[in-house]
């Protein structure tokens, strides 16, 4: 009778062991699964994208498909000869799109009445395009008319200089960026500006999102040697990770450096002296429904030029 009762409770023992021992393991297997699931549903934080961390760090496309540019200016009746080559670059867009910005003289009754009295040299239009890469037909073009200009005017322009890499605005959209600098010839004025502009193919037409934005700006004078007064902006630029109007804002950083050099003066004895002084902001652009938005800031911090 006392091992039949010993036995017995040996056994409930047991049974109530593995009870328990499978209730562990059941809690154990679901809280693992809780913990998977958490973290598939709690997403990191999505990292703002770095455009570029400054000018000199700006990559850029090096495409130029000059059997497809032929079948492009063919097909805008431009003859190959006015092509400015050294003035002309591409990216790839898509599997089937090539977005080009070209340089090309222009022949105007205008520009050869002034011809007569000064010469300008050659009239130059610079036009944006969106072509198919297997034909070179258009698919959208656009003249930038603020980037015409004769040649032999003060101001120059430089060649369009387009990024290697496309800007996603929202999930939707990828955009072209590229900047074109403007510069006084002169040795003595010193001045020049860099404005970035980014534009996407929408409904088979260019659409500018973003239209010259300075991201980079110099002024100041000089006596042709050592000695100059100088402020210069740098800019940087990153992709944010929160939108507005349904597209994502654009964070500028701008650093203002001015510098002031005095070259020695033997007859006097001074020294050479140099002064640096610098000031950093920062910007928010955002997307008002039609294009970026930003107001126009000629402001110095440094030169009294204002």
């Amino acid at each position: 009778m006392k091992i039949t009762t010993y036995l017995i409770l040996i056994g409930t023992f047991l049974f109530l062991s593995s009870c328990e021992k499978n209730k562990k393991q059941a809690i154990d297997e679901k809280a693992t699964l809780a913990a998977d699931v958490q973290s598939e549903n709690v997403k990191p934080k999505p990292v703002e994208k770095l455009v570029f961390k400054d000018n000199e760090s700006i990559l850029l496309s090096e495409e130029l498909d000059l059997t497809l540019l032929k079948k492009v200016v063919n097909n805008l009746n431009i003859r190959y000869s006015d092509l400015r080559i050294n003035k002309t670059t591409s990216v790839s867009y898509n599997d089937k799109i090539t977005f080009f910005v070209i340089t090309y003289v222009v022949n105007t009754e205008e520009h050869s009445q002034e011809a007569d009295e000064y010469d300008l040299g050659d009239y130059l239009e610079r036009k944006y395009l969106f072509v198919n890469k297997a034909d070179g037909k258009i698919i959208a073009q656009e003249t930038d008319f603020n980037l015409s200009y004769n040649e032999n005017e003060g101001t120059k322009f430089s060649k369009t200089y387009i990024l290697k890499d496309l800007i996603q605005l929202n999930e939707h959209k990828t955009g072209v960026a590229f900047y074109t600098e403007e510069a006084s010839g002169s040795r003595v004025s010193l001045y020049s500006q860099q404005k970035f502009t980014i534009l996407a193919l929408v409904n088979s037409k260019i659409k500018k999102f973003l239209y010259e934005y300075p991201i980079r700006k110099t002024q100041g004078d000089s006596n042709g040697r050592a000695s100059f007064e100088l402020e210069t902006l740098e800019t940087g630029l990153i992709v944010s990770n929160e939108e507005t109007n349904g597209f994502l804002d654009l964070i500028v950083s701008k650093n203002f450096l001015y510098e002031v050099s005095v070259e020695a003066d033997e007859e006097t004895g001074s020294a050479e002296k140099s002064t640096i002084r610098v000031k950093k902001e920062s910007e928010r652009l955002k997307y008002n429904g039609q294009i970026y938005v930003f107001k126009k800031d000629d402001r110095y911090r440094f030169l009294d030029y204002n």
